[in-house]
């Protein structure tokens, strides 16, 4: 027996980072509905405390996040506003806003509540199931989009997520796995002569040239008349691509993760230029940042960027899966040699014949 514990062990750790605590039948269980949240400073590296740098990445301070709320946890994508406003958005489709005020390691002018409006229910027994796993905005209009995984659908909601503008089900994405869709998303802003696209990734549809699958949106995603083109995205070997964000140069930086009963969890940071990506073909980054123990580490998917001054902030937070053994952490970073000039890109879209998707939109 005692030969079989580390195999039994890792058997457990997997099952748990598999598999999400979540209630698919009956009634949703009633829960604590408090708006409190406790901050937990946190080292980088537990045999190295004063340890700071990682790669590109310096690091500024982190937080172990908890909450009694009976929905806080599974974070699978963030915005991080002025004054440090936060937006993060779990796969249950519920909302965590707060004000983080890192001196004195606190959570302030917080919420927690789920979107107006999302995906139907399977059936007239099942939960709500909001597999939400990506979030973008446009800071001109206060628009937000959310890509739904499960359900292969983009929808826009209002500024304030005030109510649910348009939604689309994407048809050339109806063949990726139902555990591997929007996983994350991009919006590349357009200037006088391109519109502005979006840039949509799948965690795991293979593409036949290489990687995963991804998609360029000609226009806004959630609107029926948009057109759609492929390309594919090669994460690092052994990992999948889990949210991205743009930095003020026009660049991207990507979060890719992975998982292993052996290894553990672990995640890399890459950086790649979008207008390189091109209809057809493969689009890959290069790594600047490895997050392995010692490192602390969980499942590591969403991704922010801001400025301070002329520095470049790097924000990463973990899902928990709504787990026991595992944590909501939030870290910050400083990019290195990363000050450059702030420029407007769009992919290029020749290439490859346009593939339009039916689909529908809806205001309320």
């Amino acid at each position: 027996m005692r030969g079989d514990m580390p195999r039994i062990l890792a058997s457990l750790a997997l099952f748990f980072f598999l598999v999400p605590v979540t209630f698919v039948r009956g009634p949703e269980p009633t829960g604590n509905t408090s708006q409190d949240i406790t901050l937990e400073p946190i080292v980088l590296d537990s045999e190295d405390p004063a340890r700071t740098k990682l790669g590109q990445l310096e690091f500024l301070g982190g937080w172990r996040m908890t909450s009694d709320h009976h929905q806080f946890g599974g974070i699978s994508a963030m915005l991080v506003m002025d004054g440090n406003r936060f937006f993060m958005l779990s796969d249950a489709g519920v909302l965590i806003g707060f004000t983080l005020n890192e001196q004195d390691n606190a959570a302030e002018r917080l919420f927690v509540a789920p979107l107006p409006d999302g995906p139907a229910k399977p059936n007239e027994f099942a939960r709500k199931i909001w597999d939400s796993e990506s979030l973008v905005h446009d800071p001109e209009t206060g628009q937000f989009w959310v890509g739904f995984e499960d359900q292969h659908s983009i929808w826009r909601y209002g500024p304030s997520f005030a109510r649910k503008e348009a939604k689309r089900d994407l048809a050339i994405a109806k063949k990726w796995p139902a555990n591997g869709g929007s996983e994350a998303m991009l919006r590349i802003p357009g200037d006088a002569t391109k519109d502005t696209q979006f840039l949509i990734f799948s965690e795991t549809a293979p593409y036949r040239k290489g990687g995963t699958q991804a998609l360029i949106a000609m226009a806004d995603p959630a609107e029926a008349t948009t057109t759609f083109k492929r390309f594919g995205y090669q994460a690092p070997a052994g990992y999948r691509i889990t949210d991205a964000a743009l930095l003020p140069d026009g660049r991207a930086l990507i979060l890719n993760r992975r998982f292993t009963p052996l290894d553990g969890i672990s995640a890399i940071v890459s950086i790649a230029d979008p207008t390189k990506i091109k209809p057809g073909t493969v689009w890959d980054a290069t790594p600047i940042a490895r997050l392995k123990s010692p490192i602390r580490v969980d499942n590591m998917e969403a991704l922010a960027v801001t400025t301070e001054g002329e520095d470049i902030i790097v924000w990463i937070a973990s899902d928990d899966n709504f787990s026991v053994v595992q944590e909501t952490l939030l870290m910050k970073f400083r990019l290195l040699r990363g000050k450059a000039k702030r420029r407007s890109s769009s992919p290029e879209p020749e290439n490859e014949k346009a593939e339009e998707s039916p689909g529908f939109s809806s205001l309320e």
